[in-house]
């Protein structure tokens, strides 16, 4: 499975989106259910930093839940 880190993360956040890569790996391995995400809560240098992963076909996306999201990405919302 690919790793893919979307958008434009801090170094903490990257830090922390890496970790929940390799959980979520080791939890799941090459197989989890596709299309379905999953939080994960890190802390990184005394700062807790959610990230979630979304399960693809032939990868699993971080992306940092600690910034405000874009409209268009919020689901139900037609763009």
């Amino acid at each position: 499975m690919r790793h893919i880190i979307k958008g434009n993360p801090t170094q903490i956040e990257r830090s922390a989106m890496e970790a929940a890569l390799n959980q979520h790996q080791a939890k799941y391995g090459d197989y989890a259910p596709s299309k379905e995400s999953e939080n994960y809560t890190v802390l990184v240098d005394g700062m807790k930093i959610v990230v979630e992963i979304m399960n693809r076909k032939k990868s699993y996306v971080a992306t940092s839940m600690m910034r405000p999201r874009d409209l268009s990405k919020v689901w139900g919302n037609a763009a």
